[in-house]
């Protein structure tokens, strides 16, 4: 399909899943794969994919920044950065020990103090390198939630989507260059590009009104979590502050679809709360004394019930 426009015409990305390269070569060989399946001979962004502290050794191991400048030299790539998610003291190591013309962090309103991503922008600016933004409706959270959260946005503007409002947010700040907005249906699509055809900033009262959205949803939590991870790691597998992540959300937006998909589809069933063996080894671990047996056994039941009701 690309072959039939000007290549000038689109931009072309691609990544580099650093934890397929085991051996020496292995870049090389995924790269050229990349180039032939696209059916181009370049490509306009090209990031090392999901990077965490961990997959940072793989980086620097097999020379993996090495490898992508080189073929930015040789005009396969025309630029170069990573994805990440992991803390700012580590974004801030790595972007600061390499040149990079991106960097792709996962950025919207309810991460911004929840966790943290404003330090992490706020890293990318103070070095000079363009943000690209992921997650910026929080995979739909940031679509829907209940109705009395929902008043604040249709309050002020009954026409304009609660999608568009966390589009505008982050494009209103000032270092971010591109937004990757995930689109499952036409009207999503046509939603976006009235969003951008006449961007308008968010001004002051908007501003105060997502504050407020934010404050409400911080108030509901079923489940007091903090996720400090005390309870981990559980010896069955369960990710327990995983678990409970994904029914407090589900409880803010009151949205079963994105409520199932993150907990049937995005966790390993070890991971449910279904896996739990009731060994109560994690009880005496919790600061805020929450019985974990007794809440996973009711969010896994609660998300059975919701899988057969959005069938």
């Amino acid at each position: 399909m690309l072959p039939e426009f000007k290549r000038d015409t689109y931009f072309l990305t691609s990544k580099l899943p650093v934890w397929k390269v085991t051996e020496e070569g292995d870049a090389e060989e995924l790269f050229n794969q990349q180039l032939k399946k696209c059916n181009t001979e370049y490509f306009d962004f090209y990031l090392l994919h999901s990077l965490r502290e961990k997959s940072i050794e793989t980086v620097e191991k097999f020379k993996l920044y090495d490898f992508i400048l080189k073929k930015k030299q040789e005009g396969k790539i025309r630029n170069i950065g990573f994805s990440f998610h992991d803390s700012n003291e580590v974004l801030k190591k790595f972007a600061s020990a390499h040149k990079w013309d991106f960097v792709q962090l996962q950025i919207n309103y309810w991460d911004w103090e929840e966790y943290d991503a404003k330090s992490m922008y706020e890293t990318l600016e103070k070095l000079n390198i363009p943000c690209f933004v992921m997650e910026p409706v929080r995979g739909g959270f940031l679509a829907s939630f209940a109705p009395h959260a929902m008043k604040h946005f249709t309050d002020y503007n009954s026409q304009s989507s609660v999608a568009s409002w966390a589009l505008r947010w982050v494009a209103s700040l000032p270092n971010t260059a591109v937004i990757l907005s995930g689109m499952s249906n036409m009207e999503q699509l046509k939603d976006n590009i009235n969003t951008f055809t006449d961007l308008k900033p968010i001004n002051d009262d908007e501003q105060k009104i997502i504050d407020s959205v934010v404050e409400d949803l911080r108030k509901i939590k079923p489940v007091p979590c903090t996720g400090c991870r005390y309870c981990m790691d559980c010896q069955y597998g369960v990710d327990i502050p995983g678990v409970f992540e994904v029914y407090n959300d589900y409880k803010k937006s009151e949205n079963a679809a994105i409520a199932t998909r993150s907990y049937f589809m995005f966790m390993d069933e070890k991971e449910q709360g279904g896996n739990c063996q009731k060994c109560g080894e994690c009880i005496p671990k919790c600061p805020q004394q929450i019985d974990i047996p007794h809440e996973l056994e009711k969010i896994h039941s609660e998300m059975l019930q919701l899988k057969n009701a959005v069938k």
